[in-house]
């Protein structure tokens, strides 16, 4: 089996004898002497952040432009994504609040180019929704034919992902990919500072963070792995440089 079944597995066997000890049927739960595998470290498939911006041009729509944009340069969830009123955007800043896991609430900062397109999307979208109204909405037809709108769920964010991943020839795209692509970046860029990606990702804990050095030192292992091409090219040049060239 492989590693994650044997894991659920002992976990099931588990419960079953905590419930058994519990109801006095057994002494002791046999499954706490067994040892578990150790889970395998899984890296998350990241888009290439060249990947990232071409989706952000090629969209379409306005609404989903925003949406991208506010995943992959704020790095939201889709639940955050959600909850957002449109009295939440601050125009010169980005997002004055941000209700993360556990109902944590954070200011986001986003840069320019975000900032436009959330601006373009609200003058032209939602100009005379009120603060408190949901940025996003979803329109949909009843049985008796009325149109109502509503605030946009979490699993149509997934639905219009896949939708432009599709579009794009990414078809295994899907939301939390832009948030692993702006932590990514955003450690690239800030030449490995994990407290401002912790910070920005809004991560309580800093090993949850500690994802993206590795996914960076993946990306160095292909570079490297550079010198092993052309290995044992006879036509290559062996003579020594120069001095002083």
């Amino acid at each position: 089996m492989q590693t994650s079944s044997i894991r659920v597995r002992l976990a099931t066997l588990g419960s079953f004898g905590k419930w058994a000890v519990r109801r006095d049927r057994i002494g002791r739960n046999p499954v706490d002497v067994l040892t578990r595998p150790r889970r395998k470290a899984r890296l998350p498939r990241v888009p290439r952040w060249e990947t990232v911006e071409r989706l952000l041009t090629e969209c379409v729509q306005l609404r989903e432009k925003a949406l991208v944009a506010l995943m992959c340069y704020g790095g939201l969830r889709r639940s955050e994504i959600v909850a957002l009123d449109v009295g939440d955007v601050a125009p010169g800043f980005g997002l004055r609040r941000v209700q993360g896991k556990g109902g944590v609430e954070a200011a986001v900062p986003l840069p320019e180019i975000a900032q436009r397109v959330l601006g373009d999307y609200i003058a032209t979208e939602r100009p005379t929704a009120a603060a408190t109204e949901a940025l996003f909405v979803s329109r949909f037809k009843t049985k008796g034919g009325q149109v109502v709108e509503g605030r946009m769920k979490s699993h149509r964010v997934w639905k219009i992902t896949k939708a432009i991943g599709a579009r794009a020839g990414v078809p295994e795209l899907h939301p939390h990919a832009f948030r692993h692509s702006c932590g990514v970046e955003l450690l690239r860029r800030s030449g490995g500072n994990l407290r401002a990606v912790q910070e920005h990702l809004r991560h309580a804990d800093i090993q949850t963070t500690t994802i993206y050095t590795r996914l960076t030192q993946s990306d160095l292992q292909k570079v490297i792995s550079e010198f092993d091409k052309n290995n044992g090219d006879g036509n290559r040049d062996s003579r020594p440089i120069p001095h002083g060239t």
